[in-house]
């Protein structure tokens, strides 16, 4: 955010391919006035989506799956099964239209092998619920854990 006769000469120079000058332009000028409404609206939906998570995976993970509750955020840190791995859960959920981040994508640690972090911020509450059961069942289906999904 900046005046015109700066910005101008800014934009130019713009080179993350991040989100464009215009989307930021007038997120720029919702802001001014819709900012603090708009927080406080968007912490209630995403308490909304993090606890919808967390009770998907207590449903169809059980005690397969340890996570912490997020305070915030959009994402969720779960650690599986040594014997899970994380990049190969990745290339079977995203074919049946599941992204996970593999853990060791986001750790320098190694022993992120069996780790996922699951982003809640842009899914439904219903697409949360649907897409956690679908990754626990190819989970169970590629490594035999967890050995029981929600009654089945």
């Amino acid at each position: 955010v900046a005046n015109w006769d700066i910005l101008s000469r800014v934009l130019p120079f713009k080179t993350d391919a991040g989100s464009g000058s215009l989307e930021q332009m007038a997120l720029a000028e919702f802001c001014k006035n819709e900012f603090n409404t708009h927080v406080t609206n968007l912490r209630s939906e995403l308490k909304k989506k993090s606890d919808a998570m967390c009770n998907s995976l207590d449903k169809y993970f059980g005690s397969t799956a340890n996570y912490q509750k997020p305070d915030g955020g959009i994402f969720i840190w779960v650690e599986l099964p040594d014997k899970v791995d994380a990049s190969r859960l990745y290339d079977v959920a995203i074919k049946h239209g599941v992204a996970i981040n593999p853990g060791n994508e986001w750790s320098v640690n190694p022993s992120g092998k069996h780790k996922m972090r699951l982003c809640y911020g842009n899914p439904t509450i219903n697409e949360i619920d649907e897409g956690i059961k679908l990754l626990a069942e190819i989970c169970q289906s590629e490594f035999g854990v967890p050995k029981q999904i929600a009654n089945q």
